[in-house]
């Protein structure tokens, strides 16, 4: 099992402004999310968001293009690496990859179309209402890019080209981003740092979805590791659905001729202490919430009855995500093969 680069310092020092640039998107991607939690709120609660609103034919729930007959989401990838040859568990090809992203979250659109009976929340539906739909606006509209693992994405990310391209798609096209990894098979703490190295350099928050047993910071299962850089661009959306406004929902698909024609990457970098130490600060939010860790907007107890039994037989000690070391004291992987998290199954 290979490792890229010593993760325990950056393969070369920060850009110039590194620190103050971080701080910021720290301050700013926080203030972020806490508008969007309130969006999510105030539609799931405030001014919630029942079942049926939409048709269990609409395109937010199948993922089928009205423009093109096909599903969307291969027609979305605005950029992908070429292949590599070696790999630890072989992924699919590209469209076949998005596509199994986008079923994953489609199919969570489609549990809130049932009006009459409603699925009740619980194992069926994990999520309410309104975190099904805005997951509509993630996966119907919005872009992905795709990278063979994180060492090559962090190469991307850390070129100042790149994340111009990236903040001018989400500026004028006002639709969400979603990064994946083709590795199926990944060391989830360096997936927490990872989504720490893209909030360094990125002002809106991220979350780190995977295929692992166990989830990462605030993530939730996916197909194949992927990271949502929310950007805020489904608070349009959902305004649109909240005011019936339905047929705006089913956007053209992106002319991918305008984005992401240049040449990007660069040097491999490594995880910074400031990265870790995020990654770690993160988890320790998550874990002062015992049981209820880093799900948000539903209660544990109430959709995994059967992890609250192996909470309460381990004595308040069993959690379901992943947990990370602080990073003080060389706490990062030393150069060896890294523990890496069970094969997912195909």
């Amino acid at each position: 099992m290979e490792t890229a680069i010593d993760e325990r310092r950056p393969t070369r020092a920060p850009r110039p402004g590194y620190v103050a640039r971080t701080l910021w998107n720290w301050l700013y991607s926080n203030l972020h999310n806490l508008h969007g939690s309130y969006k999510v709120v105030e539609l799931a609660h405030l001014r919630r968001l029942g079942p049926g609103l939409l048709d269990a034919a609409h395109p937010w729930a199948t993922g089928v293009s009205p423009h093109t007959g096909g599903p969307v989401w291969p027609e979305h990838i605005l950029f992908a690496t070429p292949r590599k040859e070696r790999w630890m568990v072989a992924p699919d090809a590209d469209d076949v990859i998005v596509t199994r992203i986008g079923r994953f979250l489609s199919a969570m659109v489609a549990r809130s179309t049932a009006a009459d009976p409603e699925i009740p929340q619980g194992s069926k539906r994990r999520m309410p209402h309104a975190v099904n739909y805005l997951h509509g606006a993630i996966h119907f509209s919005g872009a992905f890019v795709l990278f063979n693992d994180f060492a090559e994405a962090r190469a991307h990310l850390d070129d100042p080209a790149f994340l111009r391209e990236v903040r001018r798609f989400a500026r004028t096209e006002r639709r969400e981003f979603t990064l994946v990894v083709r590795e199926r098979r990944y060391d989830p703490v360096e997936f927490a740092w990872f989504n720490a190295f893209i909030r360094a350099r990125l002002p809106w928050y991220a979350n780190p979805n995977g295929p692992g047993d166990k989830r990462v910071l605030y993530g939730t299962p996916s197909p194949y590791p992927a990271v949502n850089i929310i950007n805020g661009s489904w608070i349009l959306e959902m305004e649109k659905l909240r005011r019936g406004r339905t047929d705006e929902l089913v956007r053209p698909p992106i002319d991918r001729a305008r984005w992401f024609q240049g040449a990007y990457g660069g040097p491999p970098v490594g995880y910074s202490a400031m990265e870790r130490f995020h990654a770690w600060a993160t988890h320790q939010t998550i874990r002062v919430k015992g049981f209820q860790g880093g799900l948000v907007f539903t209660r544990r107890r109430r959709i995994e009855p059967a992890n609250w039994e192996k909470f309460q037989a381990s004595g308040g000690q069993w959690r379901a995500e992943v947990q990370i070391p602080a990073p003080f004291g060389g706490a990062a992987p030393d150069g060896s093969a890294p523990a890496r998290a069970p094969e997912p199954a195909p």
